[in-house]
């Protein structure tokens, strides 16, 4: 059974995952995965005159900044399972469902594990739910695991 587990690094995320981890199988593939924007170059979304909003530099430095949070969230998750996983960051071009749906269906997912933080209705509503795009979208079950304060 292959399972892939969404990861944050937050608490709600670590909750997730050691939970579900006590429910699946012991011989579970367990693929531990952070979703951060890809890199960006400013000059291919420039507009008109005024020119890109950031330089390339700054592109650059945000992109590492992403990518060092996604490490610290990865590293955090997986130690907090004490299992051996595949822990991978994926960059993506939108946002993190459209991700993970994509990877679940590229790497004939069996199983998705996700956090739900517990966005209040309005937030949800105008923000989007990363775990109520992944339940609609997923070519494989997913689980949910509230994780209430």
């Amino acid at each position: 059974m292959k399972v892939l587990v969404a990861t944050d690094g937050s608490d709600a995320a670590l909750d997730a995952a050691t939970r579900a981890l006590d429910m699946l199988r012991a011989d579970a593939e367990i693929a531990l995965v952070t979703v951060i924007p890809g890199y960006e170059d400013p000059m291919e979304t420039a507009g008109g005159i005024e020119g890109p909003d950031v330089t390339e530099e700054e592109a650059a430095e945000e992109y590492e900044h992403a990518v060092e949070e996604g490490r610290a969230a990865l590293d955090r998750t997986s130690a907090a399972l004490h299992a051996d996983t595949d822990v991978r960051l994926v960059p993506a071009e939108d946002d993190p469902g459209h991700a993970l749906v994509k990877l679940a269906h590229d790497e004939d997912t069996d199983l998705i594990v996700i956090g739900a933080g517990g966005k209040g209705f309005f937030k949800r509503l105008f923000s989007g739910s990363t775990s109520d795009y992944v339940v609609h979208h997923a070519p494989c079950p997913v689980l949910v695991i509230r994780h209430d304060h």
